[in-house]
């Protein structure tokens, strides 16, 4: 009589275990959020840039002779910008958006899950499991003063409009047009975009053209009124050198590790699923993810960020697949109650499974502490020595560049892409730099949180 109700409470209790657990790796990023290091080398690069779009367009985009360059869209920067002038320095600023965007792209897989026909049960493991797996193993993203998540939320918050409306029989166009917004903010997500069109012109070509049309005229009014805007540099920034390698995309397959175990339970449910609409619809979206996963990955510079995606089709593939697991689609024999205990306990064992120990030293290590209030004081330090030297100077660590108070004059990521694609040589960027009277010089290690927990592990 009692198996229902206590099969119910075991399968809420493990769930939000994993909601417990993503609080739990959350603690990390929002801890060290208020520290003056850098978290990773993007955030002083993104900080100068808001600072740079409030002073002006004609700020924004450096001119093609400039040993700096920005190529990303100008919306993320506004944004910063504009809250900066609110709430203080985009820099940190950057970091909460970054943070509460985690939890609405979190949000946003739960949503799609529903439309796609999960459970509520479903929609929040896939919540809870992609705000877990983001802070636990991509947790430098999570916190970080970088438009990539900001973006990223826009997007999926979009992309699960769109479902939304079309379950309701309401025209697509609008939340076509929150894609393309998000487009302005990062320009790297193409995966939900593409598989919303895909799907629409699969089950209707005119609604498919139309959202189509409207997308693509949006797009380029946005390129048109940003080229004008910021002419005449826009174009030629966006169109950053960067080197491309097979061998860097498929590197990222050992990246799939963090979330093998659920992409698994999925397909095993895909499979047996497969003349569903909610399997091939799931299908689609891994599959795009990931094969752009891997060749975004092939681009130099680009990181963990090319997975995102990937997470997210991954989150609403078990979210999906979960109920369906849960009738045993591979013929085992066992209860539901079973079957969720076993599915829920793969992907908390897979989140378990991390020498990630930072969420635990924050909580219970004083040493840590210290050490990280020892390491804020040599930033600051750090920045004094710099704002001492005479004239621009080319800095290892933007962010303490910017708080010196030095201009941004030497992007080290740009200056090694021009030379590997041979726009430019060592020897060009040198005179160019003397040119300048750039000083180069190598900010203390102990300015960048990677720092803190590497002398941890070393001690």
């Amino acid at each position: 009589m009692n198996s229902v109700p206590a099969a119910a409470r075991l399968q809420t209790v493990l769930i939000w275990s994993i909601a417990l657990m993503a609080a739990l790796f959350l603690v990390w990023p929002v801890w060290r959020a208020f520290f003056p290091m850098e978290i990773w080398g993007n955030e002083g690069w993104n900080a100068y840039h808001a600072d740079a779009a409030m002073r002006g367009a004609a700020q924004l985009y450096p001119p093609s002779d400039a040993l700096i360059a920005n190529n990303y869209p100008p919306l993320s920067y506004y944004v910063m910008g504009w809250l900066g002038l609110l709430f203080g320095d985009p820099l940190y600023v950057g970091r909460a958006v970054s943070i509460l965007s985690t939890l609405g792209i979190g949000a946003a897989a739960a949503g799609v899950v529903r439309q796609f026909g999960g459970s509520r049960a479903g929609a929040l493991l896939a919540g809870f499991w992609f705000v877990a797996t983001l802070a636990r193993f991509f947790e430098f993203y999570v916190g970080m003063n970088e438009p990539q998540l900001f973006g990223f939320a826009v997007m999926s918050a979009g992309f699960a409009w769109f479902w939304k409306r079309r379950a309701d029989g309401r025209a697509v166009e609008p939340a076509v047009l929150v894609m393309v917004l998000a487009g302005f903010i990062k320009h790297n997500f193409i995966t939900l975009p593409l598989v919303a069109l895909i799907w629409l012109w699969l089950e209707n070509w005119r609604l498919g053209l139309r959202a189509t049309i409207v997308g693509a005229v949006a797009s380029a009014l946005g390129l048109a009124i940003c080229a004008a805007m910021f002419a005449p540099y826009f174009i030629p920034d966006m169109l950053f050198p960067r080197t491309y390698h097979l061998a860097r995309g498929l590197s990222t397959l050992g990246r799939l590790q963090f979330i093998l175990p659920a992409m698994v339970l999925w397909a095993i449910w895909a499979w047996h699923a497969r003349g569903s609409k909610a399997a091939r619809l799931t299908a689609l979206l891994v599959a795009i993810a990931f094969v752009l996963c891997l060749v975004q990955k092939s681009g130099a510079g680009v990181d963990e960020n090319a997975q995102f995606e990937l997470i997210f089709a991954t989150a609403v593939g078990i979210g999906v697949a979960y109920d369906g697991l849960l009738r045993d689609p591979l013929r085992v024999g066992w209860s539901p109650r079973t079957i969720s205990a076993i599915v829920l306990g793969i992907l908390i064992l897979r989140l378990l499974l991390s020498t990630r120990l930072e969420f635990a030293y924050v909580l219970f290590s004083p040493q840590y502490r210290a050490l990280a209030t020892e390491h804020a004081a040599v930033t600051r330090t750090e920045a004094a020595r710099t704002a001492a030297i005479p004239g621009p100077v080319a800095c290892s660590n933007l962010v303490v560049c910017r708080m010196a108070g030095k201009p941004f004059v030497y992007d080290r990521f740009l200056i090694t892409q021009l030379v590997e694609t041979g726009r430019m040589t060592w020897a060009q960027v040198e005179q160019l730099a003397r040119r300048k009277a750039i000083v180069k010089d190598e900010t203390d290690k102990r300015a960048n949180i990677t720092s803190l927990w590497r002398r941890m592990r070393s001690d």
